[in-house]
């Protein structure tokens, strides 16, 4: 896990011309998404390919995801948190920074031709988080009208880092699974 130091940070998600503060308390958050072999640890009944035991762990409900986080003696991080790991205290736009990189992603890094965890070695924040704007979308603790919020880049749909932004989120019903939706926790300092 990597410690995010608490105090403020400049939310990149846009509102009305202006960049938000956010005031969190220091948190731990894994440094790569759950793998499917962790989460077979706890749910023998978890099935998987061959060779993909270091694979971000998918087709997990938001239940489930919560369920995992809590055997472990963690929780999902809240969006803010998840965001504040990604964009680092400036709000940065990608997890690197503020540019979108000369080089189009590698399809290979992508939540349906999934790869091991922390292989994409530019897809690190300012934290040392991985795999935060590609790999897989990631469900988060907050629901907004009783859906579930998943953040994170998916390079599969884009193929195009325009959409790994450490803002973009989705809602989904927490009880719908997909093969390029997963998860990491998070547990308080």
């Amino acid at each position: 896990m990597v410690e995010i130091p608490g105090g403020p940070f400049v939310s990149a998600t846009p509102s009305k011309n202006k960049q938000p503060r956010v005031h969190l308390e220091t948190f731990l958050i894994d440094t790569h998404e759950v793998t499917n072999e962790e989460f077979s640890g706890k749910f023998s009944e978890h099935t998987f390919w061959p060779g993909a035991e270091s694979h971000p762990v998918s087709h997990i409900s938001w239940h489930e995801a919560r369920q995992y986080c809590a055997l472990a003696g963690k929780r999902l991080p809240s969006e803010m948190e998840w965001e504040k790991s990604a964009g680092g205290p400036d709000g940065r736009v990608y997890p690197w920074g503020n540019k979108l990189p000369k080089k189009n992603p590698h399809p290979y890094y992508s939540g349906i031709i999934k790869r091991r965890v922390g292989l994409n070695r530019k897809d690190v924040s300012y934290y040392g988080v991985r795999d935060m704007a590609g790999s897989v979308w990631e469900w988060v603790e907050d629901r907004v009208d009783g859906k579930s919020v998943v953040r994170g880049g998916l390079w599969n749909l884009h193929l195009d880092y325009e959409y790994s932004k450490t803002y973009e989120r989705n809602l989904i019903h927490p009880d719908r699974r997909f093969i390029f939706l997963g998860f990491r926790c998070a547990r308080s300092k």
